[in-house]
This record gives C-alpha cells, structure tokens and sequence, in this order.
C-alpha cells in the first residue's frame, strides 16, 4: 500500500510493487498505474507532455524515483533474481554482481531488491514500514543491506513478530522495519558530520600491509581486526570443492564416500592448479610462435635449395632464371600453403592463451581465499573494500554525533497458535 500527498492518494496491487517498471508497460492494470503517477505528479523526474508511456527503455528514467509520502509493504521473502539487466540497477546488488565476475550468474534475494525499490518510492521526509526475514537485521554476512539503509534513513523502530504471525503459509521469524528518508537538509547535515571526522579515518592499507609483514606465514585469525574480519567474512566465501561428499556418507553406489579433503590439501591442489594452468600457458605461447619458425624453416630450406642449383647448374644467366622461375613460384605456393594451415591453427592457440590468461587468475583468487594471509591481501589491492572500510568506520563515528532514540519492541503473542487457525 502506498499513501500520497495528503493521503487521499492510495495505490494498492501487484504492479507498483515490480522491481522491474519496465513491467508496468506489460498491461492495461500497468498503463493506469503509470497514468496516475503521471497525473498525480508523483514521479521525482518530470514526464513530457507529449510522452506516451509505451517505451519500456524509457521506464526506469521516469519511473525509478517517485514521490510517495508512505509505503507499507511485505515483500516476498522467496526466489531470487538473476536478471543481469535489472540488477545493474540497483545499488544493493552490486556485492552479488562482483561476486558473480563476469562469467557466473549473478543473484540476489528478492526482499533485498525490495528495500532500496521501497526507498526510491519514498520522497524526501517520507515514512515505510517493511515486513522482512529476521536474518536482515542480524545476518553479519547482510550488514552492507543495513549501512545501505542508514545511509538513506532514519531508523524510527523495528518491532519483532511472532513466529506464529503469518502461518500457516511459513514460519518464519519476521520484523517490521520502520524508517524515514532523510530529508535534502538532513543529508547535507550527514555530509558535513561526515567530512568533520573524515580526517581521523584509520589508515587501513598501511594496517593491514604491517600484520602482513609481520607473519611470514599464515596470519592468525584472532590477529585480524575485527572490522577488518567482518569484512572479509561478508565478502568471501572458499571455493567450493569440485565433489562435495553427500550427505548420508555414502556414494550414488552405496559405498562410503571419502573424506573431504584437509586444509592443507586444498591449498596443495589449488598451488597445482595454478601451476598447471602457467605451464599451459607457456605451452601454448611456445607454440604459437613456432608457428613462425616452421615458415622461416620453410623459407631457409627454399634459400637453401635454390642457392644449390645455382652452384651446380651449368648453362648461362638467363637459362638458370628460367629454370629456377618454376621451381620458386612453386615455393612460394608451398608458403603460402604453410601459412593458410597455420592461420587457423593460431586462431585456435590465440583463444586458448585467451582463456588461461583469465583463468590464472580466478585460480590465483581461489588459492588466496583458502587462507586468511591470501583473503587480507584480496582486501588490500582492491580500492573499493578498503573503501568500505573507512565508511565503515565514519558511519559509525557519523552515528555516535548524530545519536537518536530509536524504537525497539517485540510482539510476544502472535494472535496464532501453531496449527495456523
């Protein structure tokens, strides 16, 4: 449910509730939702008079920030989306997208998309209230969605609901999540606190190159900063094992699974893995230029040949030119032959360099992320988490000037009991 202006505006269904608004265009339920946006001027971009609402590329222009006063809303908790398209568009889904890189399919829960859509609906100074999982407050692995939302927020309350409140339909822990977006003034206010304690930022990189230097192995978990930790627990996870043993301990044939393989063994076979893949690559490159030395082979063997006949032939000048003319249009034949042959074969070691270029190191990242040395040194060479880091650390010095009370309750009768009557 949506509320809008004075309040008189409310827009209830399935449509203003897309991800996507781009599928707003798909039907006639959509076309009068987008009208009365229009109408009712609450869109944040201003939409031509002679716009006819029937390009879906031009959706998310006019549609993606509206202008609503509230939002109450319990989005789906179930099912992912995998659209590459519609995730770029969202400031939430990003971690899933780097994690992804550029050749795995990225995903992101559906709830989670949902917040920053609910957000984006909301003008400046306006109230939502959010049904969502339990997980999204305490998950230490989700704390990016929660630094999202007090970025953009004021936090006003979070009330915990029965587990009994939506059975028998699901049983999961829910709460409601109760804020309001920051006004223009409100922000600048942020900004400033911001940039005001921006100058005694800790100075992450040069931390975390002395715990390097100062262990020549592994670096000892408990020797990790914290944030640093939370970090690394939230960005990366160990890659996982080509056979993972099944559940009950048995095989597909009933005999015993082996045990999964040790610490030290994964990182042994993934140290092999990388220096298969380099020798490959060498390998490969070799070939490809002795692609060049087979022609030259060819070539000095023709020189050779010519130069022989010239030294036993007994006639004039003009008979050897004309003996020899044959004889090098057929060598010339014959590298020109050489060199077609060749042309798809280098064509074919070329993809091949391609592919073990991009796979060494995606198989360099995976040694890294089975010890904490090699995750800490991912940290360190990559600007944006660094970047993290120090957000991280000015929020919260960000939130300690800018304190306020916020409401915390939790519903201990759920108004069910567990058969869901």
């Amino acid at each position: 449910m949506l509320i809008a202006g004075d309040g008189h505006t409310n827009i209830f269904g399935p449509d203003v509730s897309s991800l996507d608004p781009r599928t707003w265009y798909e039907n006639s339920s959509g076309q009068a939702l987008m009208h009365g946006l229009r109408q009712a001027k609450l869109t944040a971009a201003k939409i031509p008079e002679q716009e006819t609402l029937k390009d879906d590329d031009r959706a998310w222009e006019y549609f993606d920030e509206l202008k609503f006063d509230v939002v109450l809303a319990n989005p789906p908790f179930a099912g992912e989306m995998k659209d590459r398209k519609m995730l770029a568009r969202y400031e939430l889904a990003k971690p899933a997208l780097k994690r992804a890189g550029s050749d795995k399919a990225a995903k992101e829960e559906r709830d989670v998309l949902f917040i920053e859509r609910i957000l984006k609906m909301l003008r400046p100074g306006g109230r939502a209230a959010i049904v969502l999982p339990q997980g999204k407050f305490n998950n230490s692995s989700l704390a990016f969605i929660r630094e999202w939302i007090l970025k953009k927020a004021r936090l006003l309350a979070v009330v915990g609901l029965h587990p009994n409140t939506f059975k028998p339909h699901t049983g999961t822990k829910t709460s409601v999540l109760f804020i309001q977006k920051y006004t223009d003034e409100q922000l600048a206010d942020i900004a400033r606190v911001h940039d005001d304690v921006a100058k005694d930022c800790p100075a992450y990189e040069t931390e975390i190159q002395a715990l390097l230097d100062a262990h020549e192995g592994d670096v000892p978990e408990d020797a990790i900063p914290d944030a640093v930790a939370d970090l690394i627990s939230e960005t990366f996870s160990e890659p996982e094992l080509d056979e993972p043993a099944a559940e009950d301990g048995e095989g597909e044939d009933g005999e015993e699974t082996p045990e999964p393989p040790s610490e030290e063994d994964r990182i042994a076979a993934a140290e092999d893995k990388v220096d298969a893949l380099k020798s490959e690559l060498v390998g490969v490159k070799q070939k490809l230029i002795d692609l060049d030395s087979d022609v030259e082979a060819l070539e000095w063997q023709q020189k050779n040949e010519i130069e022989a006949i010239g030294d036993t032939f007994a006639g004039t000048a003009r008979e050897l030119s004309a003996h020899l003319k044959p004889i090098k249009a057929e060598h010339k034949e014959a590298v020109k032959a050489l060199k077609a042959k060749q042309k798809e074969t280098a064509k074919r070691l070329k993809a091949e360099i391609k592919r073990l270029e991009k796979a060494i190191p995606e198989a360099e990242r995976d040694l890294k992320l089975l010890t904490s040395r090699g995750k800490l040194e991912l940290v360190l060479g990559d600007d944006d988490l660094i970047g993290t880091l120090k957000e991280r650390w000015i929020a919260a010095e960000v939130a300690k000037r800018l304190d306020y009370p916020i409401f915390m309750a939790v519903s201990e009768r759920g108004g069910k009991n567990n058969s869901g009557d």
